[in-house]
């Protein structure tokens, strides 16, 4: 076995290419022991996911050395969508998202007594993790401590699901890879992370936007509303969708260090904060 590089370190993990006879395949290890259940919560997730349309790379052994998790899976030669959606179709948006809607866990949602609970003690430690709050990121926490997370269904979720995550092989197989867990799992959160570049360009914060790419992620966006616009009741799903995409910015605020990143953060809420006081959804 030979180690080729490093490739990340992403999500406490660091991630590791490596090669064997000539195969070359991808290393995820915990950062810490405290961190091993999370891992193994994680690598759980990516073996249980089952899709007609997408795929998660192949588990090939999980192992403990020192005391500390890692699990080696499938190489893929591929681009992440993020990158594919320069040259990416107009027909070709419409036919993806029509794919990354079918891999949600809509029809199997249940609702849990203690879910406003469940988000309101994570809104508690958030609101602790702030040492210079700012007004607009203040006004983002109260709006959500105001919000019933009750309506929030619990499913099956991979809770990344940015265009990051989402990769394309040459011969257009799409797979995901970076599966999280977390204190909640729903099909909303997920929806969320892809708005989370479609509506506020995430994956795109270090890069100059081009009108060609905005109009491409705009395009994505609508046919993504409009996917869940064919569900009952709709306006609500879309307009709970939006708090928790505004709870998935928060929650970065207080691990950003450089101001490019922080400044991008603060535009990002008062773009979400005006799109749900105007209800301009």
């Amino acid at each position: 076995m030979e180690f080729i590089k490093d490739l990340s370190w992403h999500s406490w993990c660091e991630i590791s290419l490596y090669k064997n006879e000539n195969k070359f395949f991808v290393r995820k290890t915990a950062w810490k022991q405290s961190y091993n259940t999370r891992l193994e919560t994680q690598l759980n997730k990516q073996k249980l996911f089952k899709s007609d349309t997408f795929y998660a790379p192949e588990i090939y052994g999980q192992w403990y050395i020192l005391d500390i998790f890692y699990f080696d899976m499938q190489y893929l030669n591929c681009q992440t969508l993020a990158s594919y959606m320069q040259s990416i179709t107009v027909k070709e948006i419409s036919n993806l998202v029509e794919l990354a809607i079918k891999t949600l866990d809509i029809k199997w949602e249940e609702y849990l007594q203690n879910t406003n609970e469940v988000f309101q003690e994570k809104l508690k430690s958030l609101r602790n993790s702030f040492n210079d709050i700012t007004w607009i990121e203040n006004e983002a926490l109260e709006l959500l401590e105001n919000f019933d997370f009750s309506v929030i269904p619990y499913s099956r979720c991979h809770w990344d699901l940015t265009l990051e995550n989402i990769l394309i092989t040459p011969d257009k197989k799409i797979y995901l890879i970076d599966f999280l867990d977390s204190f909640f799992d729903s099909w909303m959160i997920d929806v969320a992370k892809l708005l989370q570049d479609l509506e506020i360009w995430w994956s795109y914060r270090h890069e100059k936007m081009t009108s060609t790419l905005s109009l491409r992620l705009t395009i994505a966006k609508q046919a993504l509303l409009e996917s869940i616009s064919e569900l009952e009741n709709w306006k609500n799903k879309i307009w709970y969708i939006y708090h928790i995409l505004l709870l998935n910015i928060l929650r970065i605020v207080p691990y950003t260090k450089d101001d490019t990143t922080k400044n991008f953060l603060q535009d990002a809420l008062k773009k979400v904060i005006n799109i749900l006081d105007s209800n301009n959804l």
